[in-house]
């Protein structure tokens, strides 16, 4: 008899402390929430970490290892990734709108309106999170927002190739691929071995059927008539380097929004540790000295 091929634990030995819980939405769907309650002496402020489209817990590893000793961390994961629970029916019918309103859901659930709290993202939670602000359905004491997206820029090309090639040969063929690839020519295995297992758990842990046809609807999505909406004062950090992360389209968002404050940090590598550690407790400063009061 063969003995079925145990699937690799991706997850971190951090990851694996987070509570997890399941918040339901108005449409049925359900949204996982890792609750890092790890602090012995907690500060002040809740951190509500928002990761990017089908964003992993490694890519935000280093900043849960400095926040969780002094603050409790709650991790959103988005109804895109594989830890959601969405009806058959609406998985190929998921927006950008349908996440922005789950973090008005989700947030009402855990009663953080009252709270000292902080959204933290980057890319395309940035772009949620706008949307969200911008129509007053969350009212956070502020927001730290990396390299966010207002226009998603998806090529035709993608969305075409997306919408012609079945699921299951994505998964068979382009997946396997990937992975000969990112180990032969992307990453340094030798060198970084958590690299390579953060993008192969991306492309691994990808539920194909809820993830491209959203991928789709990116093309010529945009909301920048949001961003002019933003009352809450927001930390937004550039990366000059980083071509993934446009600082250009940062500060077209920080000349837009009323609050904001603009802060290059250079590199990926600096907006997802120690630099934005400390960005984030300045931050945390100026909103308690009032400086953002009107």
């Amino acid at each position: 008899m063969t003995r079925k091929k145990q699937k690799k634990d991706y997850r971190t030995e951090l990851e694996k402390k987070g509570l997890p819980s399941y918040y339901t939405m108005s449409d049925g769907s359900q949204i996982r929430v890792l609750d890092f309650n790890l602090a012995e002496n907690p500060k002040d402020y809740i951190i509500v970490l928002i990761p990017g489209f089908l964003t992993v817990f490694q890519s935000w590893q280093r900043v849960m290892e400095i926040l969780t000793p002094n603050y409790r961390v709650l991790y959103i994961e988005s109804r895109e990734k594989f830890t959601s629970i969405v009806p058959r029916k609406l998985e190929r019918k998921i927006k950008l709108t349908d996440m922005a309103h789950d973090l008005k859901e989700v947030f009402q659930q855990l009663e953080l309106d009252g709270q000292k709290y902080i959204p933290l993202t980057s890319s395309l939670g940035g772009n949620i999170l706008t949307e969200a602000l911008g129509k007053k359905w969350l009212k956070p004491t502020g927001v730290i927002m990396v390299g966010p997206s207002i226009a998603v820029h998806v090529s035709l090309f993608v969305v075409i190739m997306s919408a012609i090639i079945p699921n299951f040969i994505k998964k068979t063929i382009m997946v396997p691929s990937i992975k000969w690839y990112m180990r032969r020519f992307y990453v340094n295995t030798e060198a970084e071995p958590e690299q390579l297992d953060k993008y192969i758990r991306a492309f691994v842990e990808a539920n194909l059927r809820k993830a491209m046809p959203l991928m789709r609807r990116f093309y010529r999505y945009n909301i920048w008539d949001m961003p002019p909406k933003v009352e809450t004062p927001v930390l937004l950090l550039g990366a000059s380097t980083d071509k993934m992360h446009a600082a250009q389209e940062c500060l077209q968002i920080h000349e837009l929004m009323p609050n904001s404050i603009y802060v290059d940090l250079g590199s990926n590598k600096a907006t997802h540790s120690e630099p934005l550690i400390e960005e984030l407790e300045k931050f945390i400063i100026r909103l308690d000295n009032g400086e953002f009061d009107k």
